[in-house]
């Protein structure tokens, strides 16, 4: 029977299914050295998208033939060592893409319609006063900018053009497209100076590390709103402060920030119109179970592997 070595708990039924179709070796911690410990004789290794594989713990799997990461991303996996060492890497892509774009639109509206301040206004007593002013505007009368037009990026796209009737501009490293809605691809410059809204979804590479630096932000239409559901190393953390601090933007959200987690007293958590979540953006029922289905993948690539 396979050996497999389970570095964080997943779904008690995908847990049930990798048990029932091998030899399961749970990790008492994911830290690296106690894998690098476990690791030895295991034919796989299965981790979520938060636990580093090093080319150490790569190498320390002396039979180690595939990587499954329960998530879209593979930033935290030494992909060049992996592929030195003749390692397959398998992820879950499509696993997260509609419970991130219901997030990432459910933000947007958040940042244009303050709903929690009104809420509590009302809930104080205060049910004429929150009606008293206008507030917000509609999402069908502003222009949207997305970096990374891919499953997610696309299906946030949809959701604001389609859905909503807002106005649709993409940037992404790669041709795709068309789509099914109306969307204009332009250049990044363009989306920061042109975009009522700029929502990112890239993955974390060399390229995109930093992407929104100072110079970036300074580009940004005044009022713009910005929001991360991506990695948060996209976005330089001190150069959003500063934005946000001297009201050079109208709003942020991030699900994802570097550093993460943020220590308690982050100036980020006292800036007035910034939205902070906990990096949950793939966290619904679904999304977690689709993510878990990894181990089928994991398990047929082993069988296939005889």
């Amino acid at each position: 029977m396979y050996k497999v070595l389970l570095a964080d708990a997943l779904d008690p039924d995908a847990e049930a299914r990798l048990a029932a179709g091998a030899t399961l070796i749970r990790a008492p911690a994911a830290d690296e050295p106690t894998l690098c410990g476990l690791i030895a004789d295991c034919d796989a290794l299965v981790v979520r998208t938060h636990t580093p594989v090093t080319r150490q713990l790569l190498a320390a799997g002396q039979a180690l033939r595939v990587v499954g990461v329960a998530g879209v991303g593979t930033d935290r996996v030494d992909m060049v060592a992996a592929k030195e060492l003749g390692i397959a890497v398998l992820s879950t892509p499509a696993a997260a893409t509609d419970a991130v774009a219901d997030l990432t639109l459910a933000l947007i509206l958040q940042l244009l319609r303050p709903i929690p301040r009104l809420a509590e206004q009302y809930r104080r007593g205060g049910f004429a006063q929150a009606r008293a002013q206008p507030h917000g505007v509609e999402l069908r009368d502003l222009t949207v900018g997305i970096v990374g037009m891919g499953r997610i990026g696309s299906a946030v796209g949809r959701r604001c053009a389609a859905g909503c009737g807002a106005r649709v501009l993409y940037n992404d490293i790669l041709p795709v497209g068309p789509f099914e809605f109306a969307a204009q691809a332009v250049d990044k410059p363009t989306i920061w100076s042109q975009c009522d809204v700029v929502t990112l979804h890239v993955p974390l590479t060399a390229q995109t590390c930093g992407l929104v630096n100072a110079a970036a932000l300074a580009d940004f239409r005044p009022a713009a709103l910005l929001l991360n559901t991506a990695r948060g190393a996209v976005v330089d953390t001190a150069a959003l402060v500063d934005a946000l601090q001297t009201s050079r933007l109208g709003g942020v959200a991030l699900d994802v920030t570097d550093p993460e987690p943020l220590a308690p007293d982050h100036p980020l958590f006292t800036c007035d119109r910034c939205i902070l979540t906990p990096h949950i953006a793939a966290r619904t029922v679904g999304g977690l179970r689709r993510m878990a289905a990894v181990v089928d993948d994991v398990l047929a690539y082993l069988r296939a592997a005889r």
